[in-house]
């Protein structure tokens, strides 16, 4: 954790940065990208890429806010958040389903821009309401005291926050992310995923470094302002990135109208997406977008692979943020504190992304496979799982595992390890492999898997643990569970790097995607 290393530590890692800047590719490449920079393809990813930054930035400040008011003795759940918080997680998943089905809907009628568009605004008036809600309560302690069945009003309005807080990030950002891979190449992906991800590293470790500093002049409400704010801009931005990919003719729209929405092949590689033809859907109820969603499935067993996947990398995460929830409540108290430092925390997890993102990642992709990096990815992981299961009289006396801020710092490191791979290796390798798949598989697929596996998987793993706690009076071996998960993990990144395909293969099949999309503007424009 960078910004908790005393200051000759910090000055010599910024050293070795500094050294590791000047001979990155991304110092190189800098003349190259100038001269790029004024196409309007380019424009217009660097739009969406400016877009999902500011999402992220806003998003630290939304779930700094959120954690520190559901843990929160005056308005949150106190001392009960413990058990409270798995019951919150498992509410997840029914929150992004029907999330998921709404932004269907809008793809159906309006196709990707208008999803996006009406979906982020619907984010952005979920979190203003949240803030006012959240203002009003703290001003009129009466209020917040209304009593609703067993709970105060403030406690339903911060649970609410809390659910729809962890719902909404995986809806936005998966559908810009499928912009970008809709225009660019895998030889693109693999020059540039990384830093496109690295610039939202960089804008959630400066929105998370801020958190502890804002907070003292905005409270906990004026954190989702500024989240509500931020995701404005964010809209601004991508509804000019695809105003500007339908304008030049080169965005997922032209895919859409040309009829390439289906794949029809069951081989279990990805293959062209010009197979198929577009199926106008005049039905858009519930069952007859699970029954698309599953045909999708069986069609493409590649997000079969990626759905299993999520589903087990997303049950680690939950219960490893668990424990440091639960530890976190004990070693700082303070609300505001508290916030803080999940501020900084995940300002680190972000610097270190970055870090990952720039300087390693890009020299990776380029000698690596996709699928040697997949298979790579889980060792870390499971290297700190095997840590956490050890038992404290393992560890020497100095370090004081017994403690609760020592314990706190062991979890810390293991939930910090999962989630910089999450956030610099796993989300770009998962970007990549959905390239050469149609334009259903990366538009509808693709959310299925980012809404709904991921948080599916937080849901049922946090029903697990709910259960647990109250069948066990709160002693559960969350040790033993989280090893025994990543070896799952484990095994489904495996599973799932049999069916990526090589570079040059996923370039072949984009250009194949790309081929179809000219010929049928070319055609629209001799008409």
């Amino acid at each position: 954790m960078m910004l908790m290393l005393p200051g000759t530590s910090r000055t010599a890692v910024t050293t070795a940065l500094s050294a590791a800047a000047r001979n990155s590719p991304l110092i190189s490449s800098l003349p190259q990208w100038t001269e790029a920079m004024n196409t309007p393809k380019s424009k217009s990813c660097i739009a969406m890429a400016s877009a999902m930054a500011l999402h992220f930035f806003g998003y630290e400040f939304a779930r700094g806010s959120n954690i520190a008011l559901f843990t929160s003795g005056t308005l949150g759940f106190g001392s009960a958040s413990g058990s409270y918080y798995p019951l919150a997680m498992t509410l997840v998943s029914p929150v992004s389903m029907a999330l998921l089905l709404a932004y269907g809907r809008q793809l159906d009628l309006g196709g990707p821009r208008r999803a996006l568009r009406n979906t982020t605004f619907l984010c952005i008036s979920m979190l203003a309401l949240s803030g006012a809600a959240v203002a009003a309560m703290q001003y009129d302690a009466g209020l917040a005291s209304v009593k609703c069945l067993s709970w105060t009003l403030a406690q339903l309005v911060v649970w609410i926050s809390f659910v729809f807080q962890n719902s909404y990030v995986h809806l936005l950002y998966a559908q810009q992310w499928s912009f970008l891979g809709s225009i660019c190449t895998p030889t693109q992906a693999g020059k540039y995923y990384g830093y496109i991800a690295g610039i939202s590293s960089v804008s959630s470790m400066i929105a998370g470094a801020s958190v502890s500093k804002v907070v003292g002049r905005t409270g906990l409400p004026g954190l989702l302002g500024i989240a509500a704010a931020s995701l404005s801009c964010t809209c601004a931005l991508a509804d000019w990135a695809y105003s500007l990919s339908e304008k030049h003719g080169f965005g997922p729209e032209w895919e859409r109208k040309s009829g390439q929405t289906n794949n029809d092949d069951d081989e279990s590689r990805p293959t062209p997406s010009d197979s198929g033809k577009l199926q106008t859907r005049s039905n858009n109820s519930l069952i007859s977008q699970i029954r698309n969603g599953i045909s999708l499935f069986r069609r493409v067993p590649t997000l079969g692979a990626l759905f299993l996947e999520g589903l087990t990398f997303q049950s680690l995460s939950t219960i490893l943020n668990t424990c440091l929830v639960t530890q976190l409540k004990d070693a700082v108290p303070n609300d505001d504190n508290r916030a803080a430092w999940t501020g900084k925390f995940y300002a680190s997890v972000n610097g270190l992304s970055t870090v990952f993102q720039f300087f390693i990642l890009p020299s990776l992709s380029k000698y690596l496979e996709p699928k040697i990096l997949w298979r790579l990815m889980p060792i870390l992981p499971l290297i700190c799982g095997g840590l956490q299961f050890l038992p404290k009289s393992v560890f020497p006396e100095r370090l004081g595992m017994s403690s609760s801020s020592s314990a706190l710092y062991l979890i810390a490191i293991s939930f910090l390890t999962a989630k910089t791979i999450d956030y610099s290796l796993r989300n770009v390798l998962a970007e990549m492999a959905y390239m050469p798949l149609s334009f259903d598989a990366r538009f509808k697929g693709k959310e299925i898997v980012a809404v709904f596996a991921n948080r599916f998987g937080k849901s049922g793993m946090a029903l697990i643990l709910s259960g647990l706690h109250f069948s066990s009076g709160g002693r559960i071996g969350l040790s033993g569970m989280a090893l025994f998960v990543t070896v799952g993990w484990l095994s489904s990144v495996v599973c799932l790097s049999n069916l990526i395909p090589s570079k040059k293969e996923a370039e072949r099949l984009v250009a194949e995607r790309n081929r179809s999309g000219n010929d049928y503007r070319e055609s629209k424009k001799k008409q």
